[in-house]
């Protein structure tokens, strides 16, 4: 797959994750940061304003029942396009 973030398109590959240290380091990731993107996020999904708190429940709900993933990256070097 590509992957295209700040800094350019990279090759990786994406795979379910099922050991469960990496699920928990995973889960502390993503359910326990909030950004400022987030907040605009829980005023779409949530009712009321958004909280750190509601953000983080929101996403703790989203990992617990949905299927997390990582984006395992080939290489450190963006891929050339054009």
């Amino acid at each position: 797959m590509k992957l295209r973030i700040r800094g350019g398109t990279f090759p990786g590959v994406a795979r379910e994750l099922s050991d469960p240290s990496e699920l928990a380091e995973a889960r502390e990731a993503f359910c326990e940061t909030v950004h400022l993107f987030d907040y605009g996020e829980c005023d779409v999904h949530l009712r009321g304003l958004p909280t750190r708190a509601k953000i983080k429940e929101l996403h703790r709900y989203w990992f617990d029942t949905g299927v997390p993933l990582v984006v395992e990256l080939d290489g450190c070097l963006p891929l050339q396009t054009g």
